[in-house]
């Protein structure tokens, strides 16, 4: 018995001991699986070595990742052990994947390289599509100007960026004073009832882009795109209208520019600071001065020096002193990153009264609340403070008087620098603050589902004060007179966003995407006059004898809900279907939502196995695309409506009728059909983008005369038909591209067709006094001017009508060419760009002013009787035709060398890197005739149709020479 109780113990003891074992294996198992495991590298170029800061590093199946900083290292900790896929973008590379297998508490170190993406087919964009998307997944084409491109372009603003970079835009500058910003317009023009300016977006949030904030003076206006600057822009993404720009509903057909600001990146803090000095030199290529217009002021014809002299060039032109600064602040750690940046820019200008002062702040910050939580913060404030001169359609600008001969007799001065100080005694003063500010919320509770909401207002104020004094005698007589112009913007963005990824099915997968979005838009305009002061010196409105005021308050409210379906077959071929529903308060009461559908389709070929082997040698990448899309252009405020209107009358106010309304108005259509490819040939060497579309506008609105016993006038109706054919082409070849030398070209061409297809019973009427017209079977403003003609058959001109010439005032096909050399491992860069147009004719009205003081800038026909006599010359209004010019140009836009400091000079330095930049923009121009700058658009006013061609005396941008340091320690 004892033996047996003596075994049983040893027995129990020898299992409590085996289990003991057992559960300290499973405890030490179980510990060791929950040590977590850190992930880290760096993320290098392929080609060069060198680190990519801001690249992201993301393992998808853990909804984790991290970007790297600016040595390219990044870190991912508290990862579970395992095995998984590791995916690193970087904006311009094409995509890395790897596997990893991380062991419980390892810290596993893995380098990742990215080679350059030629065609940019692996980057992911936004605009469009409503989710993140890469681009070989699209059907249309969305342009994208990257961190390299706004960092080469000695430039500030959006405007001038966008110059010669992207296929199918037409940039067209107004003049060389400050304030102002260029007309835009992708694809040509389709509407005749407003701007053609592309809705902007920044960082989610609808801005500002009205082109006439201010009075006219003259033909030139202040735009809101002007405090629209370059500094902290990581990238812009363009749709040129059509079906890329369904989703943005009924004000899109012109285009979108989505702009995207810099983040902060995890790491170690970084301060970039940047001076850049220069100075403007003014271009006086098309001006012929006083040493033409008044030719008997001047020496001896026959003496040497006759005419090298100048007195505009000496006395009225300087050259300008540029300056600005730039700090940026930028860092944070894996759940809080941050980017604050301030810049001052001051610039005195090449015309007297050009002065130009700016300042700008700027914070994006963002924080990882949980894993699948992020929230983010975008905002900025702009004030800008200029001051101007009246312009060349204005008799108060001094260089159209002088240039036209009106000088003297309008100054009642009897030297023309008595005249000039005349002529300067106007002030024209603005001001603008601009505040934009946005929140984004980014939640990812699995990879299957995510959402986004976003939150934005962007408020711009500005008041312009031109005030004459009363010793300016040409307007005021002793009198004096102030203006005012005030308004008041803003501008309130909603956005939702949600997507769904349904796991794959064998070779196919899904994404759906829907969304909520809208925008409420207000304005508000305050327009004063006051006249007769009584002393000199006095520049307030109560100190008037006499003030009349005007006051405009609109408000409109555009909002929609969009669905879209992306089907991905094999991992190559895409099938994208969407539909936008919109309704907005200038709508007709009569009309509902208007329903706004998308179709297309992508195909990677070279991704097919029957690609690969001899085909591949030839074309390694082949891209199809074909899409179509509606989208359109709502109605201006009111227009729906029956209004009226009290103005002043005897003491009274006394009601008017306004607006006849159309409960029936809806907004314009434009169906877009685009087809095109993107391909990559001759062993990388050549990067070749190609898009053939068709845009017609249906439902175009155009003013139709009611009957005339009904006493209403005209009325905006839905009635007409407009039609843009074109093609879009973007090359780039690389000639060498290796470690210590790259070069490539860079070529792009658009040209289009644009036709008034229909007026739907609506007549004939002119944009530009008679001379832009639109009538149908005809591009739209094309030039329908005074032509001599023979009435007798006796060969001579005696009379003249009015003639379609078969040009417009816009070019019709425009292009670009560039460059860039990197030497030295990419340290030493030049880079060198040049646009041209043709296809168009310019106005010169300057020499339309001269013929009355006998001065021929151009000459005009000479005009005879019916018996052959002659009689004299046809006035301008007789013979528009003489005034034309031919429009086209290219122009040596810029030109830029900039050397980085190898790091092995900075290593005993507290500097991370440095670089210094030399520029030159707006080189040169080719033009056929030198009477007028072909490029500027010339004369405008607030909330008309833009068509440009039509000039006085207008000066064009300067020359602009800058030298730029920067430093981030």
């Amino acid at each position: 018995m004892g033996d047996i109780l003596k075994n049983n113990a040893q027995y129990i003891a020898a299992m409590r001991n085996g289990l003991l074992f057992l559960f300290g294996c499973l405890l030490w198992t179980t510990t060791a699986q929950a040590q977590p495991a850190t992930l880290q590298g760096r993320v290098l170029d392929a080609r060069t070595g060198e680190p990519l800061p801001g690249a992201n590093v993301v393992i998808p199946s853990l909804m984790r990742g991290a970007a790297t900083d600016v040595e390219g290292r990044y870190r991912i900790e508290d990862l579970p052990a395992g095995t998984y896929e590791v995916v690193a973008r970087f904006i311009g590379y094409r995509e890395g994947r790897l596997v990893v297998t991380l062991q419980p508490g390892a810290t596993v170190t893995q380098d990742i390289t990215l080679e350059e993406d030629l065609l940019q087919l692996d980057e992911v964009v936004v605009t469009g599509q409503g989710t993140s998307v890469a681009r070989r997944k699209l059907a249309t084409d969305v342009a994208v100007l990257t961190t390299r491109d706004i960092e080469e372009a000695p430039v500030l603003s959006v405007d001038q960026l966008l110059q010669g970079r992207v296929a199918g835009a037409t940039i067209r500058l107004q003049s060389a004073q400050p304030g102002q910003a260029a007309l835009i317009d992708f694809r040509g023009i389709t509407s005749v009832i407003g701007s053609q300016t592309p809705v902007i977006y920044i960082d989610g949030i609808r801005v500002d882009t009205e082109l006439g904030t201010s009075f006219s003076l003259g033909g030139e206006l202040t735009s809101a795109l002007a405090e629209l600057i370059t500094s902290d822009i990581e990238r812009i993404e363009i749709t040129r209208g059509g079906a890329a720009s369904t989703l943005y509903g009924s004000d899109a057909a012109s285009g979108v520019i989505q702009i995207f600001t810099k983040r902060g990146q995890a790491g170690r803090s970084t301060v970039t600071i940047r001076t850049e000095l220069g100075f403007d030199q003014p271009e006086t290529r098309f001006l012929k001065d006083t040493g033409f217009s008044f030719p008997q002021t001047r020496e001896d014809p026959n003496d040497p020096n006759y005419g090298k002299t100048s007195f505009i060039r000496d006395h009225f032109l300087k050259n300008g002193f540029y300056q600005n600064y730039y700090v940026g602040f930028s860092g944070g750690s894996p759940t809080f990153t941050y980017n604050v940046s301030g810049r001052l820019q001051h610039d005195t200008g090449v015309q007297p009264k050009n002065e130009n002062t700016l300042y700008a702040l700027r914070a994006n910050l963002q924080a990882r609340v949980r894993p699948e939580l992020e929230v983010s913060f975008s905002g900025s404030y702009v004030r800008s403070q200029f001051q101007r001169l009246f312009n060349g359609q204005s008799i108060f600008d001094p260089l159209t008087t002088f240039e036209v001969g009106d000088a003297l007799f309008f100054s009642g001065a009897e030297t023309f620098e008595e005249a000039l100080r005349i002529f300067l005694l106007p002030d024209v003063n603005e001001g603008v603050h601009r505040f934009t500010a946005g929140s984004t919320i980014r939640f990812t509770p699995s990879p299957l589902f995510s959402t986004r909401l976003t939150v934005g207002i962007d408020m711009r104020a500005n008041e312009q004060r031109v005030f004459l004094p009363i010793e300016f005698e040409p307007v005021s007589g002793d009198r004096g007179e102030l203006s005012r112009y005030n308004r008041d913007f803003s501008v309130v963005t909603l956005e939702y966003v949600g997507t769904i990824n349904y796991p794959q099915l064998g070779p196919v997968s899904s994404t759906f995407t829907f969304g909520v979005q809208g925008f409420r838009e207000d304005e508000s305009i305050i327009t004063a006059t006051g006249t007769t002061f009584a002393l000199p010196g006095t520049e307030d409105l109560d100190e008037a004898a006499t003030v009349t005021a005007e006051e405009t308050r609109t408000q409109i409210f555009n909002g929609g809900i969009f669905f879209q379906e992306q089907l991905s077959f094999f991992d190559r071929l895409f099938l994208e279907a969407g539909l936008r529903l919109d309704g907005n308060s200038a709508f007709g009461k009569d009309v509902g939502l208007q329903a706004y559908p998308k179709i297309g389709i992508s195909y990677n070929i070279h991704d097919e196995p029957f690609w690969r082997g001899t085909l591949a040698r030839y074309i390694s990448v082949l891209k199809l695309r074909a899409a179509y899309g509606e989208t359109g252009k709502f109605p201006s405020p009111f227009a729906r409506d029956v209004t009226f209107q009290a103005t002043p009358f005897r003491g009274e106010s006394a009601p008017r009728f306004d607006n006849p309304g159309n409960p029936e108005l809806k907004p314009e259509r434009t169906a877009t059909l685009e087809a095109g490819f993107d391909a990559l040939l001759l062993q990388n060497r050549l990067s070749l983008n190609v898009t053939f579309y068709r845009a017609r506008t249906s439902d175009a609105l155009l003013y139709v005369p009611e009957q005339p016993v009904t006493g209403k006038g005209t009325q905006l109706r839905n009635v007409g038909v407009i039609e843009n054919t074109g093609i879009e082409l973007a090359a780039e070849v690389y000639v060498f591209n290796r470690r210590d030398l790259q070069w490539s070209i860079g070529l792009s061409y658009h040209g289009f067709r644009n036709r008034m297809v229909d007026m739907g019973g609506a007549p004939p009427f002119a944009i530009f006094e008679p001379w832009q017209r639109v009538e149908e079977g005809h591009p739209v403003g094309e030039w329908y001017v005074t032509v001599p003609i023979d009435t007798n058959g006796d060969g001579l001109p005696d009379d003249s009508e009015f003639q379609f010439i078969g040009k417009t005032p816009y070019p019709t096909k425009t292009g670009s060419i560039s460059t860039t050399l990197s030497l030295f491992d990419n340290r030493l860069q030049f880079y060198a760009l040049a646009d041209w147009a043709t296809g168009s004719l310019v106005a010169d009205y300057g020499s339309a002013w001269a013929s009355f003081n006998g001065i021929e800038r151009t000459v005009f026909p000479t005009r005879y009787d019916l018996n052959g006599n002659e009689i004299g010359k046809f006035r301008y209004r007789e013979a528009f035709i003489a005034l034309l010019k031919n429009g086209d140009y290219l122009k040596i836009r810029e030109l830029s060398l900039r050397y980085s400091i190898p790091r092995t000079l900075l290593q005993n330095l507290p500097v991370q890197r440095a670089s210094v930049t030399f520029s030159v923009r707006n080189v040169y121009t080719f033009a056929k005739q030198d009477l007028v700058d072909p490029e500027l658009a010339g004369w405008a006013a607030p909330g008309d149709l833009q068509l440009g061609g039509v000039q006085s005396i207008t000066l064009s941008p300067p020359r602009q020479f800058r030298f730029a340091v920067q430093v981030t320690l």
